[in-house]
């Protein structure tokens, strides 16, 4: 994008309506994607020139800051319909692992073992209220070799005849009844990639968008780990319709999306060309108070389920309001009947701009209640949950210091000794759970898991430079559920440094990290005197990004 665009549309800010909450991340133009990953910051509440705490960051696209520069330039200029034509900023993203996969949160990127690394160039075209963002991505991973554990072909599991046979890539620890396309490895050779990206065609009115995209999204407050849609799978084809402006009710502002999209299963799962598809129908309602506008609350659900393809779309747009039944809780270990299965959370966002501060939680349930007595008798059964805090305090020439944290749980509850239910993201019915392509469409840590997060930035106008810590325990149902003899968690613990600059028309982010994975898939070996050790291994991790972006 050329510089006296950029400088046309921060002319233009001041004088065109507040956008919508929908939107209200959009003031900079740096990156087009939301994949920027675990350590680079998927939030533009990290930028620089955000100095604001956000009141709603609800529903974040990939294109939402193109067509948010877009609107305001359509907005300032009366009567201007003409045909414009913009150039995205183009962008080069690369990750080196050095012993082991570390993927999260990164699109489309699979940051396997080894150097990987993703392009992406592009275009906007708009003409009246019609917008095109052509944004393909293209990627590759050398895919270095490392310890996998194959499925347990030789093992009879109810459903694994001979045709539906699971690649020995797949996870080891997710056989039926509750299953997941989650493969440990993409393959065994280096591949090279091409897809959509982040790309849209929309139709916008003065208070509704539709179209169909490809691009990534998120669903909810949470940064590092949304319960309902995160980028940590790459986008998925759909439908879609939101709200750019709020609907006016009694008791506040409203928003919504809703979206029907078609899921693809890996090509690392089985071996039945039948079940390779997927629909998926949700929405999300938030909510802004009349009585406090810095608090936003929120509810989300999705229902996904088997299709043969595209044309099953239509018959399952309105699934979100579908009632599925307990389906995960059913006391026989034998594989349901192929249906719906469905997630769905609440959630809330608070912030306090003067004093630089900001809150928020997601809650959600797996399997919802049957009813009010069975959830008051376990509220907590097939729970997850996110909490997160970040507080902003200027210093001195206009920069400031973050800090950021979050927690997420996704492992099972105490109620799982009574009533079975499976993990987060695995299902009976629909046995490539809530997957895309092998990626988890929800939080990145995966079924079971739980993270807590910890990061503090230095944030400059220009540049800003920051630590950060994470401790992931992964796949802990597998703990209790699959070894029988003594065993220890699987805990990744990391800690590193990451920055930022701006230098003239480019933007770099790097960061390093360092980090050990404990009892690595559960690993551990006997010692004297009925002792254990586990199998530790260590991984350099190394994220690049380079964006040409204007001035």
């Amino acid at each position: 994008m050329s510089a006296p665009l950029l400088h046309l549309i921060a002319a233009l800010v001041s004088a065109s309506p507040t956008p919508s909450p929908i939107y209200a991340e959009a003031d900079t133009l740096w990156r087009v994607g939301l994949t920027r990953g675990l350590f680079l910051d998927t939030s533009q509440r990290n930028s620089p020139r955000y100095s604001e705490v956000s009141t709603s960051p609800w529903i974040r696209t990939a294109s939402g800051d193109v067509l948010a520069e877009i609107r305001k330039i359509r907005y300032a200029v009366s009567g201007d319909r003409d045909f414009k034509l913009h150039v995205l900023a183009s962008e080069l993203d690369g990750a080196f692992n050095s012993d082991l996969p570390l993927s999260i949160n990164e699109g489309s990127l699979w940051a396997g073992r080894g150097i990987s690394g993703r392009s992406q160039v592009g275009v906007a075209l708009s003409y009246g209220s019609v917008t095109a963002v052509l944004a393909p991505e293209i990627w590759g991973t050398q895919n270095r070799d490392f310890q996998t554990f194959s499925y347990p072909e030789n093992v009879p599991r109810p459903g694994d005849i001979e045709e539906r046979m699971r690649h020995p890539l797949a996870s080891p620890f997710h056989y039926p009844p509750h299953s997941i396309d989650l493969p440990q490895r993409l393959g065994y050779d280096s591949g090279l990639y091409l897809g959509p990206g982040q790309s849209s065609l929309s139709w916008e009115s003065a208070s509704v968008r539709v179209g169909v995209a490809t691009e990534s999204f998120r669903w909810g407050p949470s940064i590092r780990n949304p319960l309902l849609v995160s980028n940590n799978a790459q986008g998925f084809p759909r439908l879609f319709a939101q709200t750019t402006k709020p609907f006016e009710s009694p008791i506040g502002d409203v928003h919504a999306q809703w979206i029907i999209g078609r899921l693809e299963e890996s090509s690392y799962f089985d071996n039945d060309p039948e079940n390779d598809h997927r629909s998926l129908s949700g929405v999300i309602v938030t909510l802004n108070p009349w009585f406090e506008p810095n608090l936003s609350m929120g509810i989300g659900r999705v229902v996904y389920a088997p299709a043969l393809g595209f044309m099953d779309l239509p018959t399952a747009a309105f699934d979100f309001v579908r009632s599925v039944g307990p389906v995960a809780s059913e006391t026989s270990d034998d594989q349901r009947p192929l249906g719906p299965d469905r997630i769905f959370s609440i959630f809330a966002h608070w912030s306090f701009p003067d004093a630089g501060f900001e809150t928020w939680i997601e809650w959600g349930r797996s399997e919802e209640p049957r009813s009010l007595r069975d959830f008051l008798e376990a509220p907590h059964h097939s729970r997850g949950y996110t909490l997160g805090l970040r507080h902003n305090q200027p210093t001195t020439n206009s920069a400031r210091l973050a800090i950021e944290a979050e927690i997420t749980s996704l492992e099972p509850s105490q109620s799982f000794r009574l009533k079975k239910h499976g993990e987060w993201y695995t299902s009976r019915r629909v046995i490539q759970g809530y997957t895309h392509k092998g990626r988890v469409v929800g939080a990145g840590i995966g079924p079971s898991g739980s993270s807590q997060w910890l990061a503090v930035d230095w944030i400059a106008p220009r540049w800003n430079l920051g630590l950060f810590g994470t401790r992931m325990r992964l796949e802990n149902e597998a703990l209790y559920s699959y070894f029988p003899e003594y065993r220890r968690a699987d805990l990744t613990l990391l800690a590193g440094v990451r920055g930022a600059g701006k230098i003239g028309p480019f933007r770099f982010e790097a960061a390093w990290a360092e980090s050990i994975r404990l009892n690595y898939l559960f690993q551990t070996k006997p010692l004297p005197n009925d002792a254990y050790r586990g199998v530790d291994l260590r991984n350099q991790v190394l994220r690049l990004s380079f964006s040409a972006t204007g001035a």
